[in-house]
């Protein structure tokens, strides 16, 4: 695949060209935009890694590029990675989100620590062409980003925290797992269900229910929606991890056609 990184930035420094002149050394492709939505959507798709370099006290001054970032890195799976001073970083999170972030550079940093980072995030982007894609759908950060954290070694993990995101990407994206917030304000789970189930495009994608409930009624009405199954969000790292290998195991006997995927051998590959 090519290594293409895509610096946003007002001005150009010594740092930021150092990092591109050494990238460019590594082969990889480079390009650079300023903090604009139509520089961006008009560039972004030709590169697999945004590197965001923030200026002293910017940050809200670039809502709408940052807003649209975060989409990015959200549907579309795009590595985001920041630079600044760590209260301008602070200020960016407020916008991206914890979630959008795989990589935060604070400064003062040396230039072979960035493309030390950089290009072992592409060392990932190589391995997670061959996962499984995970939607998951909740309208809580905190936990987005922590399911993020415990299935981004094994699968690939896309976030959205709404109903009509999760639609906005389910237009033109087909993850192999849905795991769905039942308990979503405005839209709820089964609502979105519903709606997944209703067009043919989406209808035969898997669904599980993610509920903090486990009493037997609450269990009982998720179960009467017919998901693949449901998980309790106070589930471990492990026990989940586990839950969606059993899933995939059985998906992929039911569908023998379909490439199986042994994800608990991706993760011991790991360590």
């Amino acid at each position: 695949m090519d290594k293409g990184i895509l610096f946003v930035q007002d001005s150009s420094s010594f740092l930021t060209n150092a990092i591109i002149s050494t990238l460019e050394k590594n082969d990889f492709k480079c390009g650079t935009v300023s903090f604009n939505v139509d520089e961006l959507s008009a560039n972004v798709d030709r590169y697999d890694c945004i590197f965001i370099n923030i200026e002293k006290d910017s940050a809200f001054h670039h809502t709408p590029e940052l807003v649209y970032l975060k989409d990015q890195a959200c549907f579309n799976d795009k590595k985001c990675m920041i630079m600044g001073m760590p209260n301008d970083i602070d200020d960016c999170m407020e916008i991206l989100t914890e979630a959008s972030i795989i990589a935060k550079f604070e400064r003062p940093i040396n230039t072979r620590d960035v493309v030390d980072k950089i290009t072992s995030t592409f060392e990932d982007v190589v391995e997670n062409l061959n996962r499984k894609t995970i939607l998951v759908v909740d309208d809580s950060g905190t936990f987005l980003h922590a399911i993020r954290t415990w299935l981004d070694p094994v699968y690939k993990v896309i976030m959205v925290n709404s109903a009509t995101n999760a639609i906005s990407y389910l237009a033109t994206n087909t993850p192999d797992l849905i795991l769905l917030d039942y308990e979503m304000p405005v839209c709820s789970g089964p609502k979105l269900l519903e709606m997944i189930r209703a067009d043919a495009v989406t209808a035969a994608i898997p669904v599980i229910f993610l509920t903090s409930k486990g009493d037997r009624e609450s269990v009982q009405k998720v179960l009467d929606l017919h998901p693949q199954g449901y998980l309790l969000k106070t589930i471990t790292r492990p026990e989940m991890l586990k839950g969606l290998e059993d899933f995939f195991k059985k998906y992929d006997e039911d569908h023998p056609t379909e490439q199986s995927f042994d994800a608990l051998g991706v993760l011991e590959n790991l360590f």
